[in-house]
């Protein structure tokens, strides 16, 4: 019973350690994308 534990811990942490790039990178796009579109409607603002 103890070693079923040990290997669930164990699988579950790498599947952990592959998610959290994956989430890194798309918190990243999305606070790029972010940061453009407030830089697009900043300029639109000059504009008018």
């Amino acid at each position: 019973m103890i070693p079923d534990v040990f290997n669930l811990a164990a699988t579950e942490s790498r599947q952990a350690g592959l998610w959290l790039p994956v989430l890194g990178v798309i918190i990243v796009f999305l606070g790029i994308n972010m940061s453009v579109e407030i830089k697009i409607e900043n300029k639109e603002e000059e504009e008018d």
